[in-house]
This record gives structure tokens, C-alpha cells and sequence, in this order.
């Protein structure tokens, strides 16, 4: 079995309720393995700790008990092995296409015409090789979050961590780049934690879907995606039984009546 790139093992967060001055268990026990070059994504109701455990993956938040390791390096804080794609490309307004790729590469240090190079790249990688001198207001949304994709790889990080990266876009833009997501994402073999509300979305990029329960968030169910790859567009594959019934399955277990926790 290939290494683990990323892991979760049994972690455990806690707020103190100021309105009712307890601790409130967000997250209990949550364990799952992410391999190298998988693509991962979790799903659940509001309120089920996906947001607190993605921030726990960033380095953003500590965990109470519990550890998470990326390439068996056990994280502490924010690292340039993990490199996160939010739902808003949040790109520099007074930077170019090509020079918001490049941030990354300048934080680092690197020369300039590597970063050029490898800005370059990125940007016919995501089909924006004609748009690098562009400015963000002068593209659309979905042309912003490929830059914000290419912006993500710059740095050639273990794991990219995508955080609805879609959920802002017309139905229409989302499976266009849901589909050129697939298809970048194959050439790089980048391993991929993807957070989304969206259960099409969630079976149709993902190799597993894990399913958490809500207060506290837990894994309820890990659901293997028996999908080969490449795969066909979401609409042909929103045809198939097997989607189908893949999909009413992971419904069901969201909303299925919760059970007890302790």
C-alpha cells in the first residue's frame, strides 16, 4: 500500500461556550488517511467540525489531543508542505495574472526568471497562458480561481487543501472547472483534501468521500469512489446507476438521525 501523504489520527477539538460557559466538542476522534496522489473529500451538514478540521490540517488551530502528519512529518503550524485554494481566489488586485502566480515563489526567494518560468507553466496548465499580463479585474470568476489554482501548485506543496473552491461560481462554471480540475490535478498527481457541500461534486473528483456526523464531528462512513479514471463528464456520469445510488447512499448517511456519540 502506497505511503500515507496525509494523516488524521483520532483528533479531538473543543470551544468554551460563552453563552453557556461549557466546552463544546466539535471534533471527536476523527481519523482518516489521505495516500499520495489521491484526491479526498469531505462532506457533511453544517456544523459537522469540516472547517475546524481543515484549520487543524493548515496548522492554523491545534488540535486538543490527536495529531495530524503530512508525509510523516507531524504538523505544528502552517507549512509550505500543505498550500490551501479558498472558496475566493483573493487574488492581489495590483499584481498581474502572472505575478500573483508568482507570489509564492517570491516569498521564497526564488530568482526572477525561474519564477517567470514557472509561472508560465502554470498558467498554460489551467489555459490562461494568453491572459499572464491580465489584471484580476479584468477576468472572470472562474478564470480568478484557475489562478488561484496555479498560484496553489506554485510552490509545488505535498497537499493541496481546497476549501469550496467552487461554491461562489454559476452552475454552469463549476463543471467546467470541476472537469479541468480532474484533468490538472492527473498530470501533477498532487494529493488533495477537498471540503465541499456538494455531493455530485464530492463523488465525481474524489477517489474516497468521507462523511462526518455532526456534534460533535466524527467520521460516519469512509465511501470508496468506484470510479475509474479519466472519468467521463458529471453529466454522463450523473446518468449512471452506480452514481446514483452512490450519491443517495452518502445522502443518507448526513441525513440519517444521528447516533449517540459517547
Amino acid at each position: 500500500m502506497p505511503q500515507s501523504s496525509l494523516s488524521v489520527e483520532d483528533v479531538c477539538k473543543s470551544y468554551r461556550s460563552a453563552a453557556r460557559a461549557e466546552h463544546l466538542q466539535v471534533l471527536r476522534d476523527v481519523r482518516f488517511t489521505v495516500r499520495a496522489g489521491e484526491i479526498v473529500s469531505i462532506v457533511g451538514e453544517s456544523g459537522c467540525g469540516k472547517t475546524t478540521l481543515l484549520r487543524i490540517v493548515q496548522g492554523l488551530v491545534a488540535a486538543d489531543r490527536g495529531v495530524v502528519a503530512v508525509g510523516g512529518r507531524q504538523v505544528s503550524g502552517p507549512g509550505s508542505d500543505r498550500t490551501t485554494v479558498f472558496q475566493q481566489a483573493n487574488l492581489l488586485p495590483w499584481r498581474t495574472a502572472r505575478k500573483n502566480v508568482e507570489f509564492g515563489l517570491e516569498v521564497q526567494g526564488r530568482d526572477k526568471a525561474a519564477r517567470v518560468a514557472r509561472a508560465r507553466e502554470l498558467l498554460r496548465l489551467v489555459g490562461l497562458e494568453n491572459f499572464e499580463n491580465h489584471y484580476p479585474h479584468q477576468l472572470s470568476g472562474g478564470m480568478q480561481q484557475r489562478i488561484g489554482l496555479a498560484r496553489a501548485l506554485a510552490t509545488n506543496p505535498d497537499v493541496l487543501l481546497m476549501d469550496e473552491p467552487f461554491s461562489a461560481l454559476d452552475a454552469q462554471t463549476r463543471e467546467v472547472l470541476q472537469a479541468e480540475l480532474l484533468g490538472v490535478l492527473e498530470r501533477t498527481g498532487k494529493t488533495i483534501v477537498f471540503v465541499t457541500h456538494d455531493l455530485d461534486e464530492a463523488i465525481y473528483l474524489s477517489d474516497r468521500v468521507v462523511v462526518m456526523a455532526a456534534r460533535p464531528g466524527r467520521v460516519r462512513e469512509i465511501i470508496t469512489v468506484p470510479f475509474a479514471r479519466p472519468r467521463p463528464s458529471l453529466p454522463e456520469l450523473r446518468a449512471e446507476q452506480e452514481f446514483q445510488q452512490l450519491r443517495q447512499h452518502t445522502w443518507s448517511l448526513i441525513t440519517s438521525p444521528r447516533e449517540d456519540p459517547a
